[in-house]
């Protein structure tokens, strides 16, 4: 759907671990082309390559020049499956933006994006990717907004807002609004505020590099193994942002 939209070229990989698996890998992708290029009428290659699922996913969608990587996961118990954290890192640390998809029917259209805001600074980096996509889907993005009784915090708060709204207003994408009136968990009340809106896809910033501070860590991946599979687009912060950004020079993954 996302590239019959788009009219992008479509890129199937698999990589597997050691030669003997290459022929069957190759049946596999071979008889999904022939399925999906009849329904969709899109251009279709693929790829297979011996390697590591951990490393060589980003570097063969570089290489290929890409624009997105979708790649599907079974929730919290797929990732595990993937080795946990392990696989939150192919994630978050790939310079590509990427889509995560569960079992969930894939939808028809994209109608709902659901854009959450909280109090950093990279939360903005995300519009031009998440408005360029509803633009192409003719999605109404959802801005979510924490709620917090902090006067300086709430100040923050309501800049961010006002600055995504004049930017999904500018790019004439329809949106709505809503500041959560809940406390705690902001991944819960964002994942419990796409349900409300029936979200097609939620999209996030990677603040995984920040992971001095745990909590981080655990509202990405609360938010990519969402119960309610609903399909997750995660963006990193720009290259110029994080050359900027100190805290890049102190990761711990």
């Amino acid at each position: 759907l996302l590239g019959k939209t788009i009219s992008a070229n479509i890129h199937l990989i698999h990589i597997v671990d050691n030669k003997k698996h290459v022929s069957e890998a190759r049946l596999k992708l071979d008889s999904l082309k022939d399925r999906v290029r009849v329904e969709n009428d899109v251009e279709i290659h693929t790829h297979v390559r011996i390697g590591n699922i951990f490393e060589d996913i980003d570097k063969a969608a570089t290489e290929m020049e890409a624009a997105l990587i979708i790649m599907g996961t079974h929730g919290a118990r797929g990732m595990q499956f993937m080795s946990g954290s392990r696989a939150l890192k192919i994630v978050t640390e790939s310079s590509i933006p990427f889509i995560v998809v569960q079992d969930r029917k894939v939808p028809q259209k994209y109608e709902n994006i659901v854009f959450p805001i909280d109090l950093s600074a990279e939360t903005k980096l995300k519009l031009e990717m998440t408005a360029s996509m509803a633009k192409h889907l003719g999605s109404t993005v959802h801005i979510f907004a924490a709620k917090d009784n902090d006067p300086f915090n709430k100040k923050t708060m309501d800049a961010n807002v006002a600055y995504a709204k004049k930017y999904f207003t500018q790019q004439n994408v329809p949106l709505e609004v809503k500041i959560s009136d809940e406390d705690g968990e902001f991944s819960k009340q964002c994942i419990h505020y796409a349900v409300s809106v029936d979200a097609d896809l939620i999209a996030i910033i990677n603040l995984n590099y920040r992971s001095l501070n745990p909590l981080f860590k655990q509202d990405e991946e609360a938010l990519i193994t969402n119960e309610a599979q609903i399909p997750v687009l995660t963006v990193n912060p720009s290259k110029g942002f994080t050359e900027k950004n100190p805290m890049y020079n102190s990761q711990v993954l």
